[in-house]
């Protein structure tokens, strides 16, 4: 059995040496985890907003360019069918749609917001 007395100074130094270069990459890796956890909270704020004020800003907008591009973003395979428009919602604003409709994604809203104005 090894006593901690007998351990060289060597064996001390290249252990240290490991144990601070862990340290170190343990720290970059939170360093990339904290960066996209704010990535996150700000692509989500800025969906749900986007989401929140859709027919808003397709309705202000007088550039029919714009407002193609706009519906090119939001809906997915638009088509008509027998007359009538039929489309699907693009990720992740569909996920937005599904979300409205249970009351407690409201909660769900309510903690990213608060989170982004947190980091602001």
């Amino acid at each position: 059995m090894l006593r901690v007395w007998d351990i060289t100074k060597e064996i001390y130094d290249k252990k240290l040496q490991e144990y601070n270069d862990k340290i170190q990459l343990l720290e970059i890796e939170l360093q990339e985890h904290s960066r996209a956890d704010f990535d996150y909270k700000t692509t989500i704020g800025t969906i749900l907003s986007l989401a929140r004020r859709a027919k808003s800003i397709f309705e202000n907008c007088s550039e029919p360019a714009k407002k193609r591009m706009f519906l090119s973003n939001m809906l997915q395979n638009p088509r008509i069918i027998d007359g009538k428009l039929d489309f699907s919602i693009s990720s992740p604003f569909d996920l937005v749609l599904k979300l409205s409709e249970d009351p407690s994604w409201l909660r769900v809203w309510d903690n990213v917001r608060r989170a982004i104005m947190e980091e602001k």
